[in-house]
Parts: C-alpha cells; structure tokens; sequence
C-alpha cells in the first residue's frame, strides 16, 4: 500500500475520531460548536492539522483558543484507537476556505448584477 493512500486512510480516521469526540466525550458547550472540516496529516505522521470552522464566526477565536487547550485529550483519545508507534501532535486551525467560498459567491453575484 502507497504511503499517500496510507496517509489518507489515517486523515480519515483522525477525522472520524475528532468529529465524535467533540460530539459526544467533550462537556464545554464553546467546543462542541466546532466542526471539523478536514485532516491533513504530514507526511511523517508526525503531526495532524485539524481544521475546524462553526456557524457562529464570532465565536472561532474562542474555539479555538479552547481547542487547542484540550488538545492533550484528543490526542489520547487518537492513541488510544490508532495503531501507530507515535501519536501526533494535533493543532486545530481555522478551516477558512468557507469564507472565500462565500466571498467568491458574492463577487459572482456583483458581476452578475452589472450584466
């Protein structure tokens, strides 16, 4: 198996195990705002960036200075159901491809308005 295909099953699996840990093993109402978007994984496995938007854009500072606090219980949480020899780090980052989605939207809009 290619390690790129070894890499994507993991960022699955991250994905998967974040997503349900804030769903249902996490008690801090800010955190459990969150929603995890995707998973990159480095190449060495060393280190999986978590990127995480919510409904209210005010609030993501917030989220993730408190995310990034708990970031100890998730990666228990991923060394406890991944079979890998070290456990990487995890860093939760602003996911915001959403808000250029949303920007380029609005230009599209404009342009369609001058026509």
């Amino acid at each position: 198996m290619s390690n790129n295909i070894r890499i994507e099953r993991y960022e699955s699996i991250i994905f998967d195990l974040i997503s349900s840990a804030i769903s249902n093993q996490i008690y801090d109402s800010t955190i459990k705002l969150a929603t995890v978007h995707y998973v990159k994984l480095s190449k060495d496995k060393s280190i999986a960036k978590i990127y995480i938007s919510c409904y209210d854009k005010t609030m993501i500072t917030k989220i993730l200075k408190k995310i990034n606090a708990a970031s100890g219980f998730f990666r228990t949480v991923l060394a406890k159901n991944l079979n890998l020899r070290k456990v990487p780090a995890v860093v939760f980052l602003n996911d915001e491809s959403i808000d250029k989605i949303d920007e380029i939207n609005s230009l599209l809009e404009q342009i369609k308005g001058n026509k």
